[in-house]
Protein backbone atom coordinates (compact mmCIF):
# COMPACT_ATOMS: atom_id res chain seq x y z
CA UNK A 1 0.00 0.00 0.00
CA UNK A 2 1.60 3.07 -1.20
CA UNK A 3 -1.08 5.79 0.11
CA UNK A 4 -3.74 6.05 2.97
CA UNK A 5 -7.11 5.55 2.82
CA UNK A 6 -9.22 8.90 2.15
CA UNK A 7 -10.75 11.23 4.23
CA UNK A 8 -14.39 13.00 4.54
CA UNK A 9 -15.49 15.70 2.22
CA UNK A 10 -18.47 18.22 2.72
CA UNK A 11 -21.76 18.13 -0.05
CA UNK A 12 -22.98 20.85 -1.46
CA UNK A 13 -26.13 21.86 -3.31
CA UNK A 14 -27.33 20.88 -6.70
CA UNK A 15 -27.50 22.84 -9.82
CA UNK A 16 -27.14 20.30 -12.75
CA UNK A 17 -28.82 17.08 -14.56
CA UNK A 18 -27.73 14.53 -16.52
CA UNK A 19 -30.33 12.03 -17.70
CA UNK A 20 -28.52 8.22 -16.71
CA UNK A 21 -29.71 4.78 -18.73
CA UNK A 22 -27.76 1.83 -19.10
CA UNK A 23 -26.61 2.74 -22.38
CA UNK A 24 -25.42 6.65 -21.68
CA UNK A 25 -21.81 5.71 -21.87
CA UNK A 26 -19.80 4.42 -24.29
CA UNK A 27 -16.82 2.22 -23.20
CA UNK A 28 -13.35 3.66 -24.93
CA UNK A 29 -10.00 2.60 -25.18
CA UNK A 30 -7.48 4.18 -22.75
CA UNK A 31 -4.52 6.37 -23.83
CA UNK A 32 -1.00 6.04 -24.16
CA UNK A 33 -0.31 7.05 -20.81
CA UNK A 34 -2.81 4.71 -18.63
CA UNK A 35 -1.83 1.97 -20.96
CA UNK A 36 1.39 2.56 -19.96
CA UNK A 37 0.77 2.02 -16.31
CA UNK A 38 -0.96 -1.47 -17.33
CA UNK A 39 2.22 -2.32 -19.23
CA UNK A 40 4.52 -1.57 -16.50
CA UNK A 41 2.42 -3.40 -13.43
CA UNK A 42 1.81 -0.03 -11.38
CA UNK A 43 -2.12 -1.51 -10.55
CA UNK A 44 -0.90 -5.34 -10.24
CA UNK A 45 -0.63 -5.19 -6.21
CA UNK A 46 -4.18 -4.36 -5.47
CA UNK A 47 -4.90 -7.56 -7.64
CA UNK A 48 -5.45 -10.06 -5.28
CA UNK A 49 -4.14 -13.73 -5.75
CA UNK A 50 -7.56 -15.36 -6.51
CA UNK A 51 -9.50 -17.67 -3.66
CA UNK A 52 -7.06 -15.91 -1.36
CA UNK A 53 -8.84 -14.85 1.88
CA UNK A 54 -7.60 -11.62 2.59
CA UNK A 55 -7.43 -10.41 6.56
CA UNK A 56 -10.48 -9.16 8.38
CA UNK A 57 -8.21 -6.57 9.72
CA UNK A 58 -6.47 -5.68 6.48
CA UNK A 59 -9.97 -5.30 5.07
CA UNK A 60 -11.22 -3.03 7.42
CA UNK A 61 -8.32 -0.83 6.80
CA UNK A 62 -9.67 -0.28 3.49
CA UNK A 63 -13.29 0.81 3.80
CA UNK A 64 -14.17 3.85 1.92
CA UNK A 65 -17.05 5.89 3.41
CA UNK A 66 -19.82 7.27 0.48
CA UNK A 67 -18.65 10.71 2.03
CA UNK A 68 -15.23 10.10 0.84
CA UNK A 69 -16.70 10.33 -2.67
CA UNK A 70 -18.08 14.15 -2.37
CA UNK A 71 -15.82 15.78 -4.64
CA UNK A 72 -14.42 19.26 -3.70
CA UNK A 73 -13.39 20.35 -6.99
CA UNK A 74 -15.06 19.92 -10.60
CA UNK A 75 -13.39 17.01 -12.46
CA UNK A 76 -13.72 15.37 -15.98
CA UNK A 77 -14.50 11.75 -13.94
CA UNK A 78 -13.31 8.63 -16.00
CA UNK A 79 -13.41 4.86 -14.50
CA UNK A 80 -11.25 2.56 -15.98
CA UNK A 81 -11.67 -1.29 -15.74
CA UNK A 82 -8.22 -3.09 -14.66
CA UNK A 83 -9.36 -6.79 -14.06
CA UNK A 84 -11.97 -9.68 -12.89
CA UNK A 85 -11.55 -12.06 -10.99
CA UNK A 86 -14.96 -14.07 -10.85
CA UNK A 87 -17.42 -16.77 -12.70
CA UNK A 88 -19.89 -14.61 -12.25
CA UNK A 89 -20.86 -12.07 -15.28
CA UNK A 90 -20.82 -8.78 -13.12
CA UNK A 91 -22.06 -5.10 -13.84
CA UNK A 92 -20.55 -1.63 -12.48
CA UNK A 93 -22.69 1.14 -12.26
CA UNK A 94 -22.95 4.50 -10.93
CA UNK A 95 -25.80 6.70 -8.89
CA UNK A 96 -24.15 10.69 -9.02
CA UNK A 97 -25.88 12.87 -6.78
CA UNK A 98 -25.68 16.68 -6.35
CA UNK A 99 -24.32 19.22 -8.07
CA UNK A 100 -24.50 17.02 -11.02
CA UNK A 101 -27.19 14.19 -11.06
CA UNK A 102 -27.05 10.64 -12.72
CA UNK A 103 -29.25 8.42 -11.98
CA UNK A 104 -28.73 4.18 -11.59
CA UNK A 105 -26.37 3.82 -14.49
CA UNK A 106 -24.76 0.49 -15.46
CA UNK A 107 -21.17 1.37 -16.98
CA UNK A 108 -20.00 -2.24 -17.83
CA UNK A 109 -22.57 -4.52 -18.07
CA UNK A 110 -21.05 -8.16 -18.51
CA UNK A 111 -17.71 -8.58 -16.77
CA UNK A 112 -16.75 -11.80 -17.22
CA UNK A 113 -13.28 -13.28 -17.81
CA UNK A 114 -13.31 -15.61 -20.93
CA UNK A 115 -9.53 -16.90 -20.85
CA UNK A 116 -7.97 -19.40 -18.73
CA UNK A 117 -6.39 -16.68 -16.74
CA UNK A 118 -7.98 -13.55 -15.41
CA UNK A 119 -4.96 -12.04 -14.04
CA UNK A 120 -3.29 -11.37 -17.35
CA UNK A 121 -5.36 -8.27 -18.29
CA UNK A 122 -6.55 -9.93 -21.46
CA UNK A 123 -9.76 -11.97 -22.46
CA UNK A 124 -12.94 -9.82 -20.92
CA UNK A 125 -15.30 -8.34 -22.77
CA UNK A 126 -18.77 -6.42 -22.30
CA UNK A 127 -21.57 -5.90 -24.57
CA UNK A 128 -21.53 -2.10 -24.55
CA UNK A 129 -18.34 -2.44 -26.90
CA UNK A 130 -19.37 -1.43 -30.34
CA UNK A 131 -18.10 -2.65 -32.50
CA UNK A 132 -17.36 -6.07 -30.70
CA UNK A 133 -14.36 -6.82 -28.73
CA UNK A 134 -12.72 -7.83 -25.73
CA UNK A 135 -12.60 -5.72 -22.88
CA UNK A 136 -9.12 -4.78 -22.50
CA UNK A 137 -7.03 -3.38 -18.95
CA UNK A 138 -7.87 0.38 -18.84
CA UNK A 139 -10.97 0.50 -20.68
CA UNK A 140 -12.88 3.20 -19.74
CA UNK A 141 -15.96 5.08 -19.04
CA UNK A 142 -16.25 9.29 -19.66
CA UNK A 143 -18.72 10.78 -16.86
CA UNK A 144 -18.18 13.90 -18.33
CA UNK A 145 -17.12 16.81 -16.33
CA UNK A 146 -18.54 16.11 -12.45
CA UNK A 147 -19.24 19.32 -10.62
CA UNK A 148 -17.20 19.80 -7.36
CA UNK A 149 -20.10 18.87 -4.48
CA UNK A 150 -21.42 15.46 -6.61
CA UNK A 151 -21.21 12.36 -4.91
CA UNK A 152 -19.82 9.46 -6.77
CA UNK A 153 -21.60 6.19 -5.52
CA UNK A 154 -20.65 2.96 -6.89
CA UNK A 155 -22.19 -0.09 -7.08
CA UNK A 156 -21.90 -3.77 -8.02
CA UNK A 157 -24.39 -6.02 -9.66
CA UNK A 158 -23.48 -9.64 -8.25
CA UNK A 159 -24.07 -11.75 -11.37
CA UNK A 160 -26.04 -9.09 -12.87
CA UNK A 161 -25.61 -9.85 -16.52
CA UNK A 162 -29.06 -10.12 -18.06
CA UNK A 163 -31.08 -10.02 -14.51
CA UNK A 164 -34.11 -8.17 -13.78
CA UNK A 165 -33.50 -7.71 -10.07
CA UNK A 166 -29.80 -8.89 -9.27
CA UNK A 167 -28.28 -8.72 -6.13
CA UNK A 168 -26.58 -5.03 -5.18
CA UNK A 169 -23.22 -4.24 -3.75
CA UNK A 170 -22.69 -1.16 -2.31
CA UNK A 171 -19.86 1.07 -1.01
CA UNK A 172 -21.64 2.21 2.17
CA UNK A 173 -21.91 -1.05 3.63
CA UNK A 174 -24.66 -0.47 5.76
CA UNK A 175 -26.61 -0.87 2.45
CA UNK A 176 -25.68 -4.20 2.02
CA UNK A 177 -26.92 -7.57 3.57
CA UNK A 178 -25.80 -7.89 7.02
CA UNK A 179 -23.81 -4.26 6.93
CA UNK A 180 -20.64 -6.29 5.63
CA UNK A 181 -17.91 -4.12 3.54
CA UNK A 182 -17.53 -5.52 -0.20
CA UNK A 183 -15.36 -3.31 -1.65
CA UNK A 184 -11.27 -1.88 -0.93
CA UNK A 185 -10.07 1.30 -1.60
CA UNK A 186 -6.90 2.10 -2.49
CA UNK A 187 -4.95 5.18 -4.34
CA UNK A 188 -2.25 4.41 -6.73
CA UNK A 189 -0.44 7.09 -9.02
CA UNK A 190 -3.22 9.39 -8.86
CA UNK A 191 -5.80 6.85 -9.08
CA UNK A 192 -8.73 5.77 -6.56
CA UNK A 193 -8.41 1.95 -6.80
CA UNK A 194 -11.76 0.08 -5.99
CA UNK A 195 -11.68 -3.62 -5.29
CA UNK A 196 -15.05 -5.25 -4.74
CA UNK A 197 -15.99 -8.59 -3.50
CA UNK A 198 -19.14 -10.31 -5.64
CA UNK A 199 -20.29 -12.58 -3.22
CA UNK A 200 -21.72 -11.34 0.16
CA UNK A 201 -19.03 -11.87 2.78
CA UNK A 202 -20.27 -14.96 5.48
CA UNK A 203 -22.96 -16.01 2.74
CA UNK A 204 -21.84 -19.66 1.45
CA UNK A 205 -19.44 -19.17 -1.69
CA UNK A 206 -17.67 -15.83 -0.38
CA UNK A 207 -13.70 -16.69 -0.98
CA UNK A 208 -13.13 -13.54 0.17
CA UNK A 209 -10.27 -12.26 -1.74
CA UNK A 210 -11.83 -8.78 -2.92
CA UNK A 211 -10.44 -9.33 -6.55
CA UNK A 212 -13.91 -10.02 -8.52
CA UNK A 213 -14.39 -6.41 -10.70
CA UNK A 214 -11.43 -4.01 -10.25
CA UNK A 215 -11.50 -0.56 -11.25
CA UNK A 216 -9.29 2.36 -10.87
CA UNK A 217 -11.14 5.82 -11.20
CA UNK A 218 -10.19 9.13 -12.05
CA UNK A 219 -11.24 12.17 -9.76
CA UNK A 220 -8.78 14.22 -10.22
CA UNK A 221 -5.21 15.20 -8.01
CA UNK A 222 -7.04 18.16 -5.95
CA UNK A 223 -9.82 16.23 -5.21
CA UNK A 224 -7.48 13.14 -3.68
CA UNK A 225 -5.19 15.69 -1.98
CA UNK A 226 -8.32 16.93 -0.47
CA UNK A 227 -9.91 13.56 0.50
CA UNK A 228 -6.84 12.70 1.98
CA UNK A 229 -6.89 15.89 4.56
CA UNK A 230 -4.43 18.07 2.35
CA UNK A 231 -5.30 21.70 2.12
CA UNK A 232 -5.52 22.70 -1.48
CA UNK A 233 -6.87 26.05 -2.36
CA UNK A 234 -10.12 27.40 -3.46
CA UNK A 235 -9.43 28.48 -7.18
CA UNK A 236 -11.15 31.68 -6.06
CA UNK A 237 -9.04 31.86 -2.97
CA UNK A 238 -5.92 31.56 -5.16
CA UNK A 239 -6.68 34.06 -7.44
CA UNK A 240 -7.16 36.56 -4.68
CA UNK A 241 -3.95 35.36 -3.46
CA UNK A 242 -2.47 36.00 -6.61
CA UNK A 243 -3.75 39.40 -6.24
CA UNK A 244 -3.00 40.47 -3.04
CA UNK A 245 0.48 39.21 -3.78
CA UNK A 246 0.54 41.58 -7.52
CA UNK A 247 -0.60 44.58 -5.41
CA UNK A 248 2.27 44.67 -2.79
CA UNK A 249 4.59 43.66 -5.37
CA UNK A 250 3.02 47.04 -7.07
CA UNK A 251 3.40 49.04 -4.02
CA UNK A 252 6.53 47.51 -3.42
CA UNK A 253 7.76 48.99 -7.10
CA UNK A 254 6.08 52.65 -6.50
CA UNK A 255 8.19 52.83 -3.13
CA UNK A 256 10.91 52.28 -4.95
CA UNK A 257 10.51 54.73 -7.89
CA UNK A 258 9.06 57.50 -5.75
Amino acid sequence: MKFPLLAGATALATTLTVAGSASAFTIQSADDSFKTLINDGVFEDYIHTEYQALDADFVASRQLNLSDLTLKFDHEVKVHFLSEGANFRNQLGVNVSGATEISDTILFDDIVCVTDSCSTFKGYRDSHITPERYLEAGDLVNLGMIKAGSTLDFFLNSNGFNRSNPQRLHLDASKNPGGHQQVMAYQESGYLVLAFEDVIINWGGSDKDFNDVVFAIDIGEKNLRHLNGETVPEPTLLFGLLGVSGAFSLLGRKRENA
